[in-house]
């Protein structure tokens, strides 16, 4: 019996090790043809990334909002200065330096105040979850645990989906378009101010190149199930050598 049970075992572990590596051969190709449909190495090599647009925000009925304009500076990988607003003295100015676990918040014509944690733990929520993030650094690092969870569902079928697990138990999934290779959308948790966990899901489109890289010019956000704003790039340029004194404390408008 000892003896059955052990072949049993083996006869498993036999089936089982070679699906784990056309899982991981699996992963590996659908991340690798991301990138190379991102551009590859023009992809790759961005450092940082100006933006600016237009977000429109969504009720609980979903109808939409007044429209703001937003201008956008980010430092890959955990550095960002966005500023809201039309005219400068009513610019609302919002700066968050990672690599000195440093936030600052400017509305208008205030003073400007620190972070509160709240908004600290929300900023490394993006950042954790952010697409360029995911592809450039997170999907490599060896702390990180990948998993092919099949194709998807219903409206989701054209998709591949994997899960990025980190140490913390945090997880993301990403769409992997079957036909592009780009990524669809990803989708992950936070747990809200009410210790509810929230469900997010952002989904790409009207994908342009942009000095050789492929860029989502929309961005549709869900938050447990509703749409909760939509993003349309008007403007975009990468690599401008951004100085790391733009990633300061803002200084009112007098």
């Amino acid at each position: 019996m000892t003896r059955l049970i052990a072949l049993t075992a083996c006869f498993w572990m036999a089936l089982l090790a070679p699906a784990k590596g056309q899982d991981e051969e699996r992963i590996k190709k659908l991340f690798e043809d991301a990138i190379q449909a991102m551009g590859g190495t023009p992809y790759l090599d961005v450092k940082d990334i100006v933006s600016e647009g237009n977000v429109f925000g969504f009720d609980r009925d979903g109808n939409s909002g007044t429209p703001f304009k937003y201008y956008d500076w980010t430092k890959l990988p955990d550095r960002s200065r966005n500023e809201q607003g039309d005219r400068k003295k009513l610019m609302d100015v919002v700066v968050f330096n990672l690599e000195q676990n440093q936030g600052w918040i400017l509305e208008g014509q205030k003073d400007t105040r620190d972070a509160t944690p709240e908004e600290m733990k929300g900023f490394k929520n993006l950042v954790k979850h952010a697409i360029d993030n995911i592809f450039r650094f997170r999907y490599q690092d060896s702390a990180n645990k990948l998993f092919y969870l099949g194709p998807g569902e219903g409206a989701d079928l054209r998709y591949d989906l994997v899960k990025l697990l980190d140490p913390e138990n945090d997880e993301v999934v990403i769409y992997f378009d079957r036909i592009t290779k780009l990524p669809g959308k990803i989708e992950y948790h936070v747990i809200n101010k009410r210790g509810i966990k929230d469900r997010y899901v952002d989904e790409f489109s009207q994908w342009h190149e942009i000095q050789g890289v492929e860029t989502p010019l929309r961005i549709d956000s869900h938050v447990n199930g509703r749409k909760s704003s939509q993003t349309f790039l008007l403007k975009v340029v990468y690599n401008n050598n951004l100085p790391d004194s733009f990633f300061s404390k803002p200084i009112p408008p007098k």
